[in-house]
């Protein structure tokens, strides 16, 4: 029996509710939501888990492969992630990344290298510029899942969504994160607290990479040589094939064997649920 209701299907994107989180203070500027898109994008990318993983369903063999051979990286850590889902940190981050001439803000030429960039149909720049690219596939499948017309951008009411939606996540996240951190009980973290949730998610994404590497570094020598690349690519495409039948197992409403494009407006919302919620951080 599908876990999957008829009824979801009657649902849009625009219609979850977040509390309106980023739009509390009146519509959001361009570059807010430029930079907010980024923001959230990275947050996803940083974390040791993947809410996106489900994303796979709705993606073509070729998409899929694609995911494959992007997600066949070592993974890297990032110097900068900070384990506390802190996206004024993020957009801060974004902003400096862009604004080539330090005065704070995005001028139009700066302005227009971020839409670029994240507009890109060939490569991951975003990820790349962040030092992400084993990560590219959880930015391009956010991005899909936001996207509701399917244009491939988004456009300032998608970014608006996806920015609510990160918003909820990181508060939740923070909830959590200040729980098992806040040492002496004063409700908040302090730098010291604050370092130990960033020890937690370098530990966890090292974790990670030592795992890459005892399965796939035949001939240890600390990185993977094509061979071992392509013998990880066909791994992750094998797991991706897995997943994306599980996928359109529960959500394939009319069991034709695909997802058409109600049965994938559902997954999306199954998916930004997900997020909203706080899971599959780590």
């Amino acid at each position: 029996m599908k876990i999957l209701r008829k009824t979801l299907l009657t649902l849009s994107l625009t219609a979850v509710s977040v509390g309106g989180l980023a739009c509390a203070g009146g519509a959001m500027t361009e570059d807010e939501t430029l930079v907010g898109e980024a923001s959230s994008a990275l947050t996803l990318a940083e974390e040791s888990g993947d809410v996106t993983a489900d994303a796979v369903g709705a993606e073509s063999p070729a998409e899929l492969a694609s995911s494959g051979d992007e997600s066949a990286v070592l993974p890297q850590v990032p110097g900068d992630a900070d384990g506390v889902c802190d996206l004024g940190a993020r957009r801060a981050r974004v902003l400096a990344r862009y604004d080539a001439n330090g005065d704070g803000r995005l001028g139009p030429a700066e302005r227009q290298a971020l839409k670029d960039d994240l507009e890109a149909r060939v490569g991951h720049p975003v990820a790349l510029r962040f030092g992400l690219a084993h990560r590219a596939h959880v930015i391009k499948r956010v991005k899909w899942v936001f996207d509701s017309n399917l244009d491939g951008t988004l456009s300032a009411d998608e970014r608006t969504a996806m920015i609510d939606a990160l918003e909820a996540r990181c508060e939740r996240i923070r909830a959590n994160v200040l729980a098992r951190f806040d040492a002496n009980g004063d409700g908040s973290l302090d730098a010291t607290e604050k370092q130990a949730a960033k020890d937690a998610l370098v530990a966890r994404l090292q974790a990670l990479r030592a795992q890459v590497l005892s399965q796939y570094d035949a001939n240890g020598n600390g990185v993977l040589d094509d061979g071992e690349r392509v013998t990880l690519k066909n791994d992750r495409i094998a797991a991706f094939q897995a997943r994306r039948a599980a996928v359109v197992a529960q959500f394939d409403v009319n069991d034709d064997g695909t997802l058409d494009d109600a049965e994938k407006t559902a997954l999306k919302q199954a998916i930004v649920q997900r997020i909203i919620d706080g899971r599959d951080a780590e």
